[in-house]
């Protein structure tokens, strides 16, 4: 009788473990954000060497907004920062910076994809926790 407890322990402990992976795979996807730069005719846009860029705000906003942390992945931030625009050009990576328990975090951030008009571009970029 023992060993049959044993087994559904192991086998109920594996199939938690097993949960927690998918749940963690599926909240990790929410990292990709997907920003579209369309400026508004007769208004600035934000431009970073030349090309167009996702303006500062909106990666904190994101970064906010998605940077929920599992009790295993991440940790719970404040108020994020990020010292520059994101030029709209795969590749481009930047670093923000938010508190976490009293200390700095740094949220490396990174244009993955760049699509469709070069004027008005859809641009996939992630962060990572």
């Amino acid at each position: 009788m023992q060993r049959g407890f044993l087994v559904g322990a192991v086998g109920g402990v594996a199939a938690m473990a097993a949960a927690g992976g998918v749940l963690t795979h599926l909240l990790a996807d929410k990292d990709v954000q997907h920003t579209t730069i369309d400026p508004y005719p007769g208004q600035p846009h934000v431009k970073v060497d030349g090309h167009p860029a996702v303006e500062r705000t909106i990666l904190e906003a994101r970064i906010e907004g998605w940077y929920h942390p599992l009790p295993w992945v991440g940790k719970d931030i404040g108020k994020v920062s990020c010292p520059a625009h994101l030029k709209a050009v795969a590749g481009a990576t930047g670093t923000c910076t938010a508190r976490a328990g009293g200390e700095r975090v740094s949220i490396p951030v990174r244009v993955i994809r760049v699509e469709a008009d070069p004027a008005t571009p859809r641009v996939t970029w992630k962060f990572e926790r």
